[in-house]
């Protein structure tokens, strides 16, 4: 017998899904563009298909609306980048991202179609609104201390050890 033609992984395997048409995608895109405040639909049809320009080719994500999603990701942060002069995949571009998503920057789709430097005052905004990014987070030494569990009993034996209830000081 040859078992080269037998393979038991085969029942295991999800069966293969088709890929979602690009118009499905686009509307996909279209949705997320107009949930982040993007309402001209000239404007949603022209971000939708420039982040599926932007996918990459073979696909890095195994699911298209992922890959279509991050495209769009990343269609936004290099604009916030360019508008703002931000270095790419840094912190700061993160918090300029929180702050244009909060809604305090309304208009902004108009000033990603505008040609450069018409639109100061949607970028002034959008500067005043980015916080400070917070410093990386450093490991310190924390001394060691008693962990006293909480019980029903514990009134009774702080009393029984000389402990008041309400100082936590011994009455030695």
């Amino acid at each position: 017998m040859d078992r080269t033609q037998v393979s038991a992984a085969t029942l295991y395997l999800a069966a293969p899904t088709a890929t979602p048409s690009d118009d499905r995608l686009l509307g996909r895109l279209g949705a997320y563009w107009r949930a982040l405040g993007v309402t001209d639909p000239d404007q949603v049809a022209a971000l939708s298909e420039q982040a599926l320009r932007r996918m990459s080719d073979p696909p890095e994500f195994p699911d298209p609306l992922t890959g279509a999603l991050v495209a769009a990701r990343e269609l936004l942060d290099d604009w916030l980048a360019r508008t703002l002069d931000l270095p790419q995949r840094s912190r700061a571009l993160a918090a300029a991202r929180a702050a244009l998503l909060s809604g305090v920057a309304p208009d902004w789709p108009a000033v990603l179609f505008a040609p450069p430097g018409t639109a100061r005052d949607v970028v002034d905004v959008l500067r005043a609104a980015v916080a400070e990014p917070a410093p990386e987070s450093a490991p310190g030494v924390m001394p060691a201390q008693r962990i006293e569990l909480l019980s029903l009993l514990d009134p009774l034996c702080r009393r029984r050890r000389g402990v008041s209830p309400s100082s936590g000081m011994s009455h030695s």
